[in-house]
């Protein structure tokens, strides 16, 4: 993978205990970024700092629940306390919620993940973003889907909320590209998770036909998605904002 030069820059990084969160907490740590790994879970986040700490990182787990605005204060305020700014942040934590037509959806799973995907995304730049001001300026990275720019039959909380990342990504971005913060949002493909694992066991025919739907036939590693934040957060990516950034394998294409 790509590394890239973040010595004394911070990265902060929500549902960053395990998948892609963690993948990119390694990336960023491995470009020499100090790390903070933020997630509801205390012992998975305090495990995946003491695995970054072992690889030579500087890391920092902090508890948070995205859904909570005092929660996200708090993980941001410690953030700043500890390590004195803030660069960047990845808001990765999300959760899937059903799949069923929509006269047997559940009110209660479609609070839940919106409160998670949506409202945890607009809570989290709520209080990063004046820390990157702070700061001098940085990035942010939201994580969307593919299927925040496309449908998908029967899975419509999920659906809703990442299309709602999208926007607020874009309105966002407006509003602070005069001011030395860029905004983007990752519409990602189904990628190799340990979740997607799981799932791999329980219903293997429909992961397979997700699979088949990705025109290069295969999922996403979760250091291919973490390559994408880190290079959105990089001077490369400096006239970038506002964008949906597909790692697809071409699917939001075909």
């Amino acid at each position: 993978m790509i590394t890239y030069d973040y010595s004394e820059k911070v990265a902060f990084i929500t549902g960053g205990a395990s998948g892609i969160g963690l993948a990119t907490a390694r990336a960023f740590a491995r470009s020499r970024a100090r790390v903070v790994v933020a997630s509801r879970g205390e012992e998975a986040g305090r495990d995946a700092v003491a695995t970054l700490e072992r690889e030579g990182a500087t890391a920092l787990f902090v508890p948070c629940d995205v859904r909570e605005e005092a929660s996200v204060a708090r993980a941001v305020e410690r953030t700043t306390a500890h390590f004195g700014r803030l660069d960047f942040a990845f808001n990765c934590a999300g959760i899937g919620g059903d799949f069923a037509p929509l006269e047997s959806t559940n009110q209660e799973i479609w609070d839940g993940v919106m409160a998670t995907n949506a409202r945890g995304v607009w809570l989290a730049m709520r209080y990063e973003i004046p820390a990157m001001l702070a700061s001098g300026g940085g990035s942010v990275v939201n994580m969307s889907s593919i299927y925040g720019a496309a449908g998908k039959a029967a899975h419509h909380a999920y659906v809703a909320s990442k299309h709602a990342v999208l926007g607020m990504t874009r309105s966002v971005a407006l509003e602070y590209a005069p001011r030395g913060v860029r905004v983007n949002a990752l519409c990602a493909g189904l990628t190799a998770t340990p979740g997607m694992s799981r799932a791999e066991i329980a219903v293997p025919e429909l992961v397979a036909a997700l699979v088949r739907e990705h025109p290069m036939h295969r999922m996403a590693t979760e250091e291919e998605v973490a390559g994408a934040v880190l290079w959105l957060c990089s001077e490369a990516a400096g006239f970038v904002t506002g964008a949906p950034f597909a790692v697809d394998g071409g699917f939001l294409a075909a």
